[in-house]
């Protein structure tokens, strides 16, 4: 479970780990090269004290009769030195000649075996090797305890084990300090973040850091980024809300305090009538905030669909023909079915506020026109009325939140036709204004992208 939630436990582990095999291999094959080399070493030198023994041989007179009637030449017994023991045999006569001092009493190789061979002698394994001497008289034997030759190979494989050992040591160590010097970025970065300030919001530092950590920067600081956008639209939110329901929650104020002060029926219910009126459009107010605090927050997980669009027309102009009616307006809906690749609940919000900016701002008895039109591909939805229209001067800011147009003669909220153009900007669409009926009014007209089907 800790090495799953330690990333240098992991990164260490594995280097470790090949590291450690690597070491076991280099040393499995470091024990078979030397094993062979120190074998022929040995063999090389049982080979030479045969050969140097039979040379010497020739010049000593009557060897058959040295141990019997005279000692043997001091050359002979020194020729082996220490690195082996020797045998010489009479095979005429059946009898040892000669050996070295600590050879063994038992003979060291069987008379039908010669060259090299492994033989066991008084309990003893031994490596020898046997020759003959030039008359082929004498068999001589050199040999060497394979226990001895066995511990001072032992010697040097645990010298060069321990050599290796150090040095895979002396490299994992070296690998322990680049690792955490190379993840102690992170560290840096995570105190960088803990020691900043709520406010603060800026971007973390990519040039210090490791290519590899760089997407992981740039991903937390466009997070960054987005979570800042979202709280500056909260705040902005919090704002636009006070301002704005401050004047009508003042004006309810009055209006409740001065029905409540009043004795006059007829007074009173006109008081009331305001008081209504004054929540109602508070209350609007309200909505189209909280549709906008929606539309400038994350819509990354906002799923589109095909949406019939004459449908939303057919559903918004038939919830508002009351207020059309008590403005005596006419609308027109001149559309046909037609589909869009959107979001319902937002296509149904810009419609509603383009068709109310027009009923709102058209005046009494005016005439508003909604329609839909195909173009290349393109769907436009236009809705046009011939009311007294807006100064070209001030229609690059009728989308702007909260602000109305001087003059107008309505109290609006000021905010719908900022939603109408978020919610265009976010379906890939846009909104041109134009001027209306015979030169009045206004037209707006919403050109949504050609519609793909996969």
């Amino acid at each position: 479970m800790w090495l799953a939630k330690s990333l240098r436990a992991r990164v260490l582990l594995g280097i470790l780990t090949v590291l450690m095999i690597s070491w076991l291999l280099q040393f499995s094959l470091y024990w078979e090269s030397v094993t062979r080399e120190q074998s022929g070493v040995r063999d090389h030198g049982l080979r030479s004290v045969v050969g140097s023994l039979a040379f010497f041989l020739e010049f000593v007179p009557a060897m058959q009769e040295i141990g019997s009637k005279r000692p043997a030449p001091d050359f002979l017994l020194h020729q082996a030195g220490s690195y082996a023991e020797f045998q010489i045999w009479d095979l005429f006569a059946g009898r040892l000649v000669l050996a070295s001092r600590a050879a063994p009493k038992g003979r060291l190789s069987p008379a039908d075996i010669a060259g090299f061979a492994t033989v066991q002698v008084d309990g003893e394994l031994w490596r020898v090797y046997s020759g003959l001497d030039p008359s082929a008289r004498f068999e001589i034997v050199a040999g060497t305890p394979v226990q001895q030759f066995n511990e001072q190979l032992t010697k040097r494989f645990r010298l060069g084990a321990l050599v290796t050992l150090l040095m895979f040591m002396g490299i994992g160590g070296v690998t322990v300090l680049v690792v955490r010097r190379s993840l102690r970025t992170l560290s840096h970065i995570g105190a960088d973040i803990s020691m900043r300030g709520a406010g603060d919001h800026s971007d973390l530092d990519e040039s210090r850091v490791p290519k590899e950590i760089k997407p992981l920067i740039r991903a937390i600081n466009a997070r960054q980024r987005k979570v800042c956008a979202l709280m500056m639209n909260e705040r902005r939110f919090i704002g636009d809300a006070a301002h704005e329901l401050r004047t009508p929650l003042a004006v309810l104020a009055v209006y409740a305090d001065t029905a409540y002060r009043t004795h006059d029926h007829e007074k009173t219910k006109l008081l009331l009538k305001k008081i209504s009126d004054t929540t109602r459009r508070s209350s609007r107010i309200v909505e189209q905030l909280l549709d906008l605090a929606r539309m400038e927050g994350d819509q990354s997980e906002v799923r589109f669909s095909l949406v019939d669009l004459s449908a939303v027309i057919d559903l918004v102009v038939s919830d508002m023909q009351s207020a059309f009616d008590e403005r005596d307006q006419r609308v027109i809906v001149d559309a046909r079915p037609c589909c869009v690749h959107g979001q319902i609940d937002a296509l149904g919000t810009l419609v509603r506020n383009l068709v109310d900016n027009a009923g709102r701002y058209s005046g009494m008895g005016s005439t508003i026109n909604v329609r839909i039109a195909q173009t290349g591909g393109a769907v436009v939805l236009t809705v046009n009325d011939n009311g007294p229209g807006i100064d070209p001067r001030e229609r690059e800011r009728i989308f702007d939140p909260f602000y109305r147009v001087p003059g107008a003669g309505s109290h609006g909220s000021g905010i719908g036709l900022a939603l109408v153009w978020r919610i265009a900007r976010h379906h890939r669409a846009t909104v041109t204004v134009v001027e209306g009926f015979g030169g009045r009014g206004v037209r707006f007209d919403v050109t949504f992208p050609t519609l793909t089907v996969p």
